[in-house]
């Protein structure tokens, strides 16, 4: 099998999916990121490329339904 590497775990709410090459935690394949032939979570696969996210957050003094 090509996928043999893979270690399948199922997440609490019954879905199949692999688990993070580094740490074992069960992700979906929704949530999982790929890095050449292996899955991680986010907090490992951020280690691996030196990737962040690119989203920005406003920070306001005033909330808008507050003025």
């Amino acid at each position: 099998m090509p996928h043999e590497h893979i270690e399948l775990a199922q997440t609490p709410n019954g879905e199949i999916g692999p688990r993070c090459h580094t740490c074992g935690i069960r992700l979906t394949f929704g949530e999982a990121m790929v890095v050449d032939k292996h899955y991680y979570c986010w907090t490992h696969y951020v280690e691996v490329t030196g990737a962040d996210t690119a989203t920005v957050q406003i920070q306001r003094e005033k909330r808008f339904w507050r003025e």
